[in-house]
């Protein structure tokens, strides 16, 4: 047998081996592993209770503002080391008293808008009596969560007359409201005390008979107010309805 007639049916199997390796790159998914999807681990918070309720302290005003319980319903990248954190913040809208200019009575209803899911991130700790001592529980996580959200006002009245304020009065840009705080994310735990300092910016859309943007802007927007609340953990993993 002359060395060509040998060499055919090597080069046959060569070539098709090229060509199956170049189908299979071809086809690229067909038999290829697919990435993993990051870890989601469901949680929900309840904000306010009897003890601290969700409150936000105007400063231009020097007045309170107590919001009934809300929730912050979310995700946990992970249960280690720093992962990333979002969740949905629900806070329903209340009614609300102030003094303006010192001598005038004013109320209105304050409405919380979102925009958008809070992010943040999450450093997960463990250890009862060591990094979580301050929750009683076995783990719990450093957070640092930032909530945008536009602050809405409708049937305000002054001195028991209606300011007419429009049906579209709100911030015209959301303020950014920051949680950082040692929270638990195992059960069963105790409420969290947080606080936050936010700025109000300015009003827009305040338009009913004449636009008021600039009066209320001038009476609530500006640096210094607070946000107070205690956080309950309402569940954790599993024990979260989808």
């Amino acid at each position: 047998m002359s060395v060509l007639t040998r060499a055919v049916p090597l080069l046959l199997v060569l070539a098709l081996t090229a060509f199956s390796l170049g189908a299979a790159q071809a086809a690229p998914g067909e038999n290829a592993p697919q990435p993993q999807a990051a870890t989601q681990i469901p949680f929900g918070f309840t904000l306010g209770d009897a003890q601290q309720p969700t409150t936000s302290h105007v400063a231009k005003l020097g007045s309170d503002i107590a919001f009934p319980p809300g929730t912050f319903d979310g995700a946990l990248g992970g249960l280690t080391n720093t992962v990333p954190i979002s969740g949905k913040l629900t806070i329903p809208p209340t009614n609300g008293y102030f003094v303006a200019f010192r001598f005038m009575a004013t109320t209105g209803r304050v409405e919380i808008i979102p925009d958008g899911d809070a992010t943040g991130t999450a450093t997960v700790k463990t250890g009862k009596d060591t990094n979580c001592k301050a929750t009683q529980t076995n783990i719990c996580a450093d957070t640092d969560v930032t909530a945008k959200v536009f602050i809405k006002l409708s049937d305000a009245k002054v001195d028991g007359k209606t300011l007419d304020v429009g049906s579209n009065c709100r911030t015209a840009q959301p303020a950014s409201v920051t949680i950082k705080a040692l929270v638990p994310i195992s059960l069963p735990a105790p409420p969290v005390k947080v606080t936050s300092t936010f700025t109000a910016p300015p009003f827009a859309g305040c338009v009913g008979h004449e636009d008021v943007s600039r009066l209320l802007t001038g009476l609530v927007s500006g640096p210094g107010n607070t946000f107070v609340s205690n956080l309950t953990l309402r569940c954790f993993s599993s024990g979260c309805k989808a």
